[in-house]
């Protein structure tokens, strides 16, 4: 029987190798997959949490319109000066039948900055929409990412399988006929078993990621197979990335232009208070209707209009702390956002170092250990089929291949982790990437 190479068994774990075979019927038509930007689109639409947030949006809207109008007017009917001896409309010449009208207006600017603040209230909960927009997508393409690394380790340890069962067969038939020992045998079908548990843990850890995915995809998650490529996020790269640049698209992040608004909401406050300074006044206009003399005399009716104006004389202890208290929220709300940059700010430089030495064990992995392990691989294979290795070293060797594998899977996964996490801070707008999906060559 002849048995695989260690070149092909490492070629044959290989990310990408057989995907037609995986993905295709019988037919020979591709079968539909669940690509990260398939995902993210399901994600993003009719999601609880943005609605919600656009509701408020709308609602605060229309708040801001009806803060820049004037308040209702006042309509003011009245019976005076009616005689209670006889309760005779033209008894008295006092006696009036009085229709009045009341309109206040509002201090200074008032009606205008508090029809600003609205807008800006408003703008704070777009701001949330858009944090929570970048916050499902990064949830989204962690677990699309983490459900990824484990299909694609299945799929290596299957073809190990495969490998170490046709090895078997082989120490089978060489121990049928007295060319090897006992312990060869039972310890190749140890490995079998191994590798049985191995793809079984696996399974358990596919399920989990895939109904975590489902949270905010749907079942689609769980029915349809992952796009078997690893994703590229083309927005981020972290050898191009400086301190100006980080700090330009921090600066733009969700978080930091809620704190803005929240500055400028403050501010506006403190431009009421300061409004509130001056004089509101209200206009009253009224007319009122006399009845003739019991003679048939005519009473002129009367016309009455008076403005009556607010005195804000004694502010010191009003309107003056107020204005003091205001101006400390405005100055607390500014070292918010300084200490919320130097948090982002902080974690970006993270991602980018963990990313940049994810990159560099990347290529350590794949220009160097995966080629070593290929070699001690077939050195182990060479020595035994001579006789002048044993057989477990050829096991070792097996088993230190297939761990390169799923690590060097592991480091491009995380390191694509890295990046989606960077997105969330530094892309430009929480919009679904266009992520396009193919087989990495790095991966190869």
């Amino acid at each position: 029987m002849k048995l695989l190479s260690i070149r092909d068994f490492i070629r044959f774990c290989s990310p990408g190798l057989a995907v037609m075979l995986i993905f295709t019927g019988s037919n020979g038509l591709a079968a539909e997959v669940l690509t990260l930007k398939k995902a993210e689109y399901l994600a993003l639409q009719n999601e609880p949490g943005i609605m919600g947030l656009d509701a408020k949006t709308r609602a605060m809207m229309q708040q801001s319109v009806a803060a820049g109008e004037l308040m209702d007017p006042k309509l003011q009917l009245g019976l005076l000066n009616l005689p209670t001896d006889t309760f005779d409309f033209d008894q008295e010449p006092m006696t009036q039948f009085k229709v009045g009208y009341t309109q206040q207006f509002p201090s200074g600017d008032s009606r205008e900055l508090k029809r600003d603040k609205a807008v800006s209230q408003s703008q704070q909960f777009q701001h949330q929409i858009e944090e929570r927009k970048r916050q499902l997508l990064t949830q989204v393409r962690l677990s699309y990412l983490e459900t990824l690394y484990w299909e694609q380790a299945r799929e290596t340890v299957r073809q190990n399988r495969q490998l170490v069962s046709q090895l078997s067969e082989f120490v089978q038939s060489q121990f049928s006929v007295g060319r090897t020992n006992q312990f060869e045998f039972i310890t190749v079908q140890q490995r079998l078993s191994k590798l049985d548990d191995q793809l079984t843990q696996i399974e358990q850890n596919i399920s989990g990621e895939r109904y975590r995915l489902s949270e905010w995809v749907g079942e689609q998650s769980n029915e349809l197979p992952l796009s078997a490529g690893l994703p590229v996020f083309g927005q981020v790269s972290a050898a191009q990335l400086d301190l100006e640049q980080i700090n330009l698209l921090i600066a733009q992040h969700p978080k930091i232009q809620q704190i803005n608004n929240q500055i400028d909401v403050s501010r506006k406050d403190l431009e009421l208070i300061r409004e509130s300074e001056k004089p509101g006044w209200a206009l009253n206009v009224s007319y009122a209707y006399r009845d003739d003399a019991p003679d048939g005399t005519d009473r002129a009716d009367f016309f009455s209009a008076m403005v009556t104006l607010d005195l804000p004389l004694f502010t010191a202890n009003r309107q003056g702390k107020q204005q003091e208290a205001q101006q400390y929220e405005v100055k607390a709300s500014q070292l918010q956002r300084d200490a919320m940059l130097r948090k982002l700010r902080s974690e970006v430089l993270r991602l980018k170092t963990n990313l940049e030495l994810s990159q560099q064990r990347d290529a350590l992995y794949r220009d160097t250990l995966v080629l070593q392990a290929e070699q001690r691989s077939q050195a182990a294979l060479q020595s035994y089929q001579s006789g002048s290795g044993g057989f477990a070293d050829v096991m070792q060797a097996y088993m230190d291949a297939l761990n390169i594998q799923l690590e060097q899977k592991r480091i491009q996964i995380d390191s694509l982790k890295s990046r989606a996490r960077l997105l969330y801070f530094l892309q430009a707008s929480a919009d679904a990437e266009d992520a396009s999906v193919s087989s990495s060559n790095s991966s190869n």
